[in-house]
């Protein structure tokens, strides 16, 4: 009689950690990338106002999400992306490794046929620039 019980059980909790966890999920790859063009687009700011050659290379290393909701940008299917993450600076002589930096980023997805594309989505005022993932 309890066997049966903790079957289903196991089979209802395997189905609602599937129905949580697919559908609102970013891909860990396409987060990196656009927290990196995000970090990159800062340093290269950075680095012309202080009129250094070339902005640093920055690779992201960690990253963890600790809040993720869908939304419509532009009528698209989005999401709102917060959490920390750990970066590694490569500068010329040397690299610095920071840690649990803070990340608040959109993503829309589009869907064209099977195909899909990620871009990095940065408010303007009222408008969105979109930068495509690739």
């Amino acid at each position: 009689m309890k066997r049966p019980i903790q079957i289903i059980l196991s089979i209802v909790l395997a189905i609602g950690l599937v129905a949580c966890g697919g559908r609102y999920s970013v891909p860990g790859a396409v987060l990196k990338k656009a927290i990196a063009i995000s970090v990159d687009q800062t340093q290269q700011e950075i680095s012309q106002q202080i009129k250094l050659a070339s902005a640093p290379k920055v690779i992201v290393d960690r990253v963890k999400v600790t809040e993720q909701s869908p939304l419509k940008i532009e009528g698209i299917d989005s999401y709102h992306v917060k959490g920390v993450y750990d970066f590694t600076l490569k500068l010329s002589k040397r690299q610095d490794k920071q840690v649990d930096n803070a990340f608040d980023v959109y993503l829309q997805l589009k869907t064209e046929g099977k195909t899909q594309t990620w871009s990095l989505a940065q408010q303007s005022g009222e408008d969105w620039n979109l930068a495509a993932i690739e």
